[in-house]
């Protein structure tokens, strides 16, 4: 295995795919900044790998503006890390409830290990926790709302995740962010 990037190039066809179907509503430059982001880090949107991610938000004068925002899949986090020629696995994820000082759950939590090899060595290179409060995503009542109301603790172990292989794999997934 390689620890460089797989390099990654795109023809005009695949250009206008990704524009019609996986980043519609990218301005050019956008778009430009899009593919760059794929090229670099030898990510393929066509297999869902890195996303072109469009949100609303406020800006500092309080009006809604639209901003893309560049997002890679866990399996793009998990692809880079494989590159790596050292990724050994992890562990399953372990749920916990954490409790108040009442005794009672005020959270839940997930915590994945990731392993690298060290020449024949496994050894724990990173640890990830996630905790539900922090993460899950909700609607304007407060409840959780898509995949986090269809499949709580898979998305909690995929953030978990995402966690531990940024810690592990620090050099290679600098700058990329899961949604």
């Amino acid at each position: 295995m390689s620890n460089e990037l797989m390099k990654i190039d795109f023809t005009q066809d695949q250009i206008n795919l990704i524009k019609s179907q996986i980043a519609p509503k990218a301005t050019d430059d956008e778009l430009k900044l899009f593919i760059y982001q794929a090229k670099r880090t030898g990510l393929d949107p066509m297999a869902r790998q890195i996303y072109a991610i469009h949100r609303k938000s406020k800006d500092a004068n309080g009006n809604w503006i639209e901003k893309m925002t560049i997002q890679t899949s866990i399996d793009g986090f998990r692809v880079i890390a494989e590159r790596s020629g050292d990724y050994a696995g992890q562990d399953e994820p372990v749920f916990t409830d954490v409790l108040g000082e009442d005794g009672k759950v005020k959270d839940k939590s997930c915590k994945i290990t990731v392993y690298r090899f060290r020449g024949d060595v496994r050894y724990p290179a990173a640890v990830g926790v996630a905790y539900w409060s922090e993460y899950v995503q909700t609607d304007r009542d407060g409840k959780a709302s898509g995949l986090w109301a269809k499949m709580p603790r898979t998305m909690l172990a995929k953030v978990a995740e995402a966690l531990a292989l940024r810690k592990a794999y620090p050099q290679d997934l600098s700058g990329l962010y899961t949604g």
